[in-house]
C-alpha cells in the first residue's frame, strides 16, 4: 500500500510540475513584455543606466552608433572648460598670465558662436586652435585650484574625464569607447523608449526613460500604468549641490521628496520599486572635502563612505513604507560593476512579474 500511495504521489508531481511549466509558458507568450520605468532627478545618472543596459543585455554600440557621440562629447568638453572659466572671476581666482586670459576668452568666444548639430555623424565642434587653447588652459595651476572647488559652482560630472582624456578625444580617428559614451552628459529632453531580451525568459523588458528636470515631471503619470517595477535612480554625490533652476533647493532634499511621492502613488501600489544610490564614486571624493551634514544637519557620524552612505540609504528607505523595494549602490560608469548589479535588478524584476499576475 505504501509503494502504491508513493507511486500515486510521484506521478501527481510530475503532473503538477507539468502545469506549472505550462503556465509559465502561456505566461510568457501572452505578456511578452515586461515594463520599467526609469525614474530621478536631473542629472541622477537615469541615462547613463539605460546606456549601460544596452551595453549589458545587448550587443552594444554599433561604430555608426558611436559616432553620433562625438559632438555631444565635444560639447561636454566645452561646457566644462567654459564653467570652470566663468567660475574663476567669481572665486577671485586670476588667470597666471595675460596670455591665458587671452586663451581664457577665445574658448567662450568660439563656444558661444557655435551651433551645435548632429546632422552628421561625423561633426567635430572643436578645432585644433581650440583644442590647443583648452588643453594649456586645463594644465595650468589656477584653473586645477578653481576645478579643486567645483563644489562651489555647477560642474558637470564628466567634465574632468573628457578634459583628461583631450588629446585622445581630439584625435581625428577618434571612435567613442563604451566609457566615453557612458559618461557623455546629454540632457533627456523627451521620452526614450528601449527593449532589451530577457536570458532565461521570452519576455523582454521594456524600459522607459523620461527627463527628470522639474519641468518634464509633469509628464510621467502618462506612463505609470501597468508598471512591474520602478528604477529610481538618485545621486549620493548630490548632497552639496542645488538645483540648476532653484539655487535655495538642495538636490538631495528635492530627490527624497520626490521619491517620497513616488513610493506613495495608489498605482503603484502592486509595483516593486529598486533604488540606485549613484556615483559612489564621486561621493567617495567629496567626502573628504564636504560632509553629508551640509545636507543632513542631524547627521552626526563619521565622514567616512560606509556611515555615510548608510545614513543616506535609511533616509530614502524611511520614505517608503509600503512598497517592495531593494537598494543598490551604484558606479553607473563602470560597466563591469554594473553587469552584476543589472543581474540582481533582472532577477528582482522577473519575481515582481511573476507576482504581479499571481505566480508567485
Amino acid at each position: 500500500m505504501g509503494i502504491l500511495l508513493s507511486l500515486f504521489y510521484s506521478d501527481e508531481t510530475k503532473k503538477s510540475k507539468n502545469i506549472d511549466k505550462l503556465l509559465l509558458k502561456d505566461f510568457h507568450e501572452h505578456r511578452p513584455e515586461i515594463k520599467l520605468l526609469l525614474l530621478g532627478t536631473e542629472e541622477c545618472g537615469k541615462s547613463t543606466v539605460l546606456k549601460q543596459m544596452k551595453i549589458v543585455y545587448t550587443k552594444g554600440y554599433s561604430e555608426e552608433e558611436r559616432r553620433w557621440f562625438i559632438s555631444d562629447i565635444h560639447q561636454n568638453i566645452l561646457d566644462g572648460i567654459v564653467a570652470i572659466i566663468n567660475a574663476m572671476d567669481k572665486l577671485n581666482i586670476e588667470f597666471f598670465n595675460q596670455e591665458m586670459t587671452q586663451k581664457a576668452v577665445s574658448i567662450v568666444e568660439f563656444a558661444t558662436n557655435i551651433e551645435r548639430s548632429k546632422m552628421e555623424s561625423l561633426k567635430r565642434l572643436l578645432t585644433p586652435d581650440i583644442v590647443q587653447n583648452i588643453f594649456e588652459l586645463w594644465s595650468n595651476d589656477n584653473v586645477q585650484e578653481c576645478y579643486s572647488r567645483s563644489n562651489e559652482f555647477y560642474l558637470l560630472d564628466c567634465a574632468s574625464y573628457f578634459l583628461n582624456n583631450l588629446e585622445r578625444i581630439s584625435n581625428r580617428e577618434y571612435i567613442p569607447t563604451d566609457l566615453d559614451i557612458v559618461s557623455c552628459r546629454v540632457q533627456t529632453t523627451q521620452i526614450v523608449e528601449e527593449r532589451f531580451p530577457i536570458k532565461r525568459s521570452e519576455s523582454s523588458l521594456k524600459v522607459i526613460d523620461v527627463g527628470g528636470q522639474r519641468g518634464h515631471r509633469t509628464k510621467w503619470h502618462h506612463y505609470f500604468s501597468d508598471v512591474t517595477c520602478v528604477i529610481f535612480v538618485a545621486a549620493l554625490s548630490d548632497y552639496d549641490i542645488t538645483v540648476s533652476d532653484d539655487p535655495s533647493t538642495n538636490r538631495m532634499k528635492e530627490s527624497l521628496l520626490v521619491f517620497k511621492s513616488i513610493c506613495k502613488e495608489e498605482c503603484f501600489k502592486e509595483t516593486g520599486i529598486i533604488l540606485f544610490l549613484n556615483k559612489v564614486d564621486i561621493f567617495k571624493k567629496k567626502l573628504k572635502i564636504n560632509s553629508i551634514q551640509k545636507c543632513f544637519g542631524d547627521y552626526n557620524g563619521k565622514d567616512s563612505y560606509e556611515e555615510s552612505s548608510e545614513y543616506i540609504r535609511t533616509q530614502f528607505e524611511k520614505k517608503n513604507s509600503r512598497l517592495r523595494m531593494y537598494t543598490h549602490f551604484t558606479c553607473a560608469t563602470d560597466t563591469q560593476a554594473f553587469k552584476f548589479v543589472l543581474q540582481a535588478v533582472t532577477d528582482i524584476v522577473i519575481e515582481l512579474n511573476l507576482a504581479v499576475c499571481g505566480m508567485a
